[in-house]
């Protein structure tokens, strides 16, 4: 901006300025300034250098959290006791291992890489046998009963209300008709279709009728129902996502309140004994707000450099008790590739004076006492809450387990850049006991088929794009996983 358009863009708001305030605001050519410099001024009309230079100065503070925590000296955590049981599953997670070009062809061995891995799923659940190629179906005859599996590459709706799917495999393309009835069993089968996202793998039964196949039931990978999962120890796993260091919306005198809770300073929920067999905690990403992820994210930032937010984060790590492990995996606000599978975050961010700080990739699995853990921070939540009736931001589990059915962590190609690494990583092959993300800054619980789910929400208050789009967080509300009991306690921090 020339200094011109300075002093015009203020005298608008009967504001004057001196002239080495306009020239200093000409330096800085930061039109978020102008706006930072009305909003600050109270009843002044006359803005100065000093002024500004202020103001500039309290934007880039924040106030440091203490290095150390002190702990409360009758306070016995029994998670101290304990030595920690934790296993990295590194086949699962990209970490290391990028190594693809992005060519088409690249592409192509990820699809059939999902195309077979899925398969092989779908015939353990719906049985090997019976099933039929694509490519085999055009001689059999009409009428005769199919059992076919394929990716789901279109989906239409056609004038009498049916759903036409188009199923691919390697060898052909079958045209699936899903009709709209009453009658059962073709009224669940719609209802499935009607959920049906692309380039997720399925398999369908039906009977022949050229052209189609006319669908009877659709079948996803999903879960096999087991019991909930516990052992005999009384150690707990605490969740949380979505700090978003650095922003100024970041809620740091609660998340300061959790940190004293867990060292035994304060009375929180079921108070100190709880604190006290917190052995774990995983962060499922966004730790800090990152620099440049979305336009004029400037202005919503108090901490303006990518080192200083994660030695911000890295201080707060520091103030957990020591006996706690933690695990730290990126999201799309993190200084990682934005496009999923997401590697961890390079270790010279997260410089930790000891070994209890574990990085991972988004996704990855990790078992924790045995449980099998999948963290995944959960981006591609966005386009399955907009794919799918009936999903909404309010209840974040319910995607979640619609992923889960999928076993597919990011099925729709095109919503969420990915990388085409050599195997799918966003597969879920292994049937995890607990699934963990963050992304849509609301917390969410489900028991599913014997798998914890949990949504840990966010440490960030309502932003300005969320209040545009009518999306209310629940920040500060910290999950808890008894491992003892299976039972999800859940503390708000931002009472009282």
């Amino acid at each position: 901006m020339d200094e011109e358009e300075i002093v015009k863009f203020f005298g608008k708001e009967e504001v004057l300025l001196s002239p080495d305030a306009v020239q200093f605001l000409k330096e800085k050519n930061d039109e978020s300034l102008l706006k930072k410099i009305l909003e600050r001024k109270g009843e002044e009309v006359f803005i100065t250098k000093e002024f500004i230079e202020k103001l500039v100065e309290e934007e880039k503070k924040i106030p440091l959290p203490p290095v150390e925590v002190k702990r409360a000296a009758d306070f016995k955590p029994i998670a101290k006791e304990y030595t920690p049981q934790l296993k990295f599953l590194n086949e699962y997670d990209v970490s290391g291992k990028c190594s693809c070009g992005g060519s088409v062809d690249d592409f192509v061995k990820l699809f059939r890489d999902r195309l077979k891995r899925t398969r092989r799923m779908l015939e353990t659940r719906a049985g090997a046998s019976g099933i039929t190629n694509i490519s085999e179906i055009g001689g059999f005859a009409k009428e005769r009963e199919v059992r076919v599996i394929g990716m789901v590459t279109s989906k239409i709706v056609t004038k009498k209300g049916h759903i036409m799917i188009e199923l691919e495999d390697e060898g052909g393309v079958a045209k699936v008709l899903a009709l709209k009835s009453d009658r059962e069993p073709q009224r669940s089968c719609f209802e499935k279709a009607n959920t049906l996202l692309l380039d997720e793998v399925v398999a369908v039964d039906g009977r022949v009728s050229e052209p189609f196949i006319i669908a009877n039931d659709i079948i996803w990978p999903d879960l096999p129902i087991r019991n909930l999962k516990v052992i005999d120890r009384e150690v707990c796993i605490a969740f949380l996502s979505d700090l978003h260091v650095g922003s100024r919306f970041f809620l740091q005198e609660e998340f300061q309140k959790m940190l004293r809770w867990l060292n035994g300073e304060i009375e929180e929920g079921n108070g100190r004994e709880l604190a006290g067999r917190v052995k774990y905690i995983i962060i499922a990403g966004d730790l800090v707000d990152g620099i440049g992820i979305y336009p004029e994210q400037e202005r919503e930032l108090v901490v303006k450099d990518i080192y200083e937010q994660y030695s911000i984060f890295l201080k707060f790590l520091e103030a957990i008790p020591e006996y706690i492990e933690i695990i730290v995996s990126p999201g799309n606000h993190d200084a990682v590739r934005r496009a999923e599978p997401q590697p961890s975050v390079e270790r010279e961010l997260l410089k930790a004076s000891n070994g209890r700080i574990h990085t991972v990739g988004s996704p990855s699995l990790v078992e924790i006492e045995g449980f099998k853990t999948l963290i995944y921070h959960g981006t591609s939540l966005d386009s399955v809450i907009s794919a799918i009736p009936g999903m909404s931001y309010q209840h974040p589990e319910k995607p979640m387990v619609e992923l889960l059915k999928r076993r597919n962590l990011s099925p729709i190609y095109g919503e969420n850049p990915i990388v085409p690494e050599s195997r799918d990583y966003m597969l879920i092959e292994e049937v995890p006991d607990i699934v963990h993300m963050g992304h849509v800054h609301k917390n969410g619980y489900d028991n599913y088929k014997g798998t914890v789910v949990v949504n840990s929400g966010t440490w960030q208050k309502q932003t300005d794009f969320q209040l545009k789009q009518g999306h209310t967080p629940s920040p500060c509300i910290l999950p808890i996983l008894d491992l003892r009991s299976g039972r999800m306690n859940v503390i708000n921090f931002m009472k009282g």
